[in-house]
């Protein structure tokens, strides 16, 4: 007998079948889905490690799981701190200060007005570089008030003189001078009060108080009862020791 006849012998030998049981088909499917149950259990357990340590809430084991409830009410926020840095000396340095704006009214006084008295440019009241501007007069040598003449007459002494803290205080008119009422030099003394009444005499001449909002006075010098010399002069002047105040 051959190898083949041999095969072929066992194989038909009715000792070596095996017989199936008669619920084999579903012992078969049940241990197939106890297999795949703890394949699901293992990745389930696997996965709720992983969430819990990433900080996700899992409400079940077998596969479903949510993310942590949010309040809508509640909205996240952001908390800044800030941190005043302490030199080494261990003062803290406080931070800088707001900018403080401050606004200043100044009241501004307005003096009183110049008067406009005087003889063309000349004024009561002018400074001596204010008198020096005018181009009429040249600085002339002074006492305790500066003292300029008419440069057109540089002979008459003490022409204009500037008191200090008063300024202007003396006019005495140059020879072709006159009065607003036409009184010159060579006018008579009848001339005289006939256009200044409320005039009165002094000592060698005729004095004429003014109206206005400045004190001054006419002093009409006289010889012979003639006018020859006009001055213009302020009431309270501090020039006494330069010439006749009055």
């Amino acid at each position: 007998m051959n190898l083949e006849e041999e095969l072929g012998r066992l194989l038909r030998d009715d000792r070596l079948d095996v017989r199936a049981r008669p619920d084999a088909i579903e012992v078969v499917v049940a241990g197939a889905r106890r297999a795949r149950h703890r394949r699901t259990a293992v990745v389930g357990a696997v996965t709720a490690v992983a969430l819990v340590a990433s900080g996700w809430g899992v409400s079940a084991l077998g596969g479903s799981w949510s993310l942590p409830s949010v309040d809508p009410a509640v909205l996240p926020t952001t908390t800044t701190t800030a941190t005043t840095a302490t030199p080494a000396g261990g003062t803290e340095v406080a931070p800088p200060p707001h900018t403080v704006v401050e606004t200043v009214t100044v009241m501004v006084t307005k003096g009183p007005a110049r008067p406009d008295v005087g003889y063309g440019a000349v004024k009561f009241g002018m400074t001596a570089p204010e008198v020096a501007a005018t181009g009429l007069v040249t600085a002339a040598p002074g006492g305790e008030c500066a003292a300029f003449t008419w440069t057109s007459e540089p002979g008459t002494a003490n022409a204009v003189l500037v008191a200090p803290g008063q300024g202007v205080v003396r006019i005495t008119l140059p020879a072709a001078g006159r009065t607003s009422k036409g009184i010159g030099v060579g006018s008579t003394l009848e001339q005289v009060k006939a256009q200044y009444p409320q005039g009165e005499p002094t000592h060698g001449g005729y004095q004429v108080p003014m109206t206005g909002d400045v004190g001054w006075m006419y002093v009409f010098a006289l010889d012979a009862e003639r006018v020859v010399g006009i001055r213009m002069q302020r009431l309270t002047a501090d020039c006494a020791q330069q010439g006749e105040q009055r």
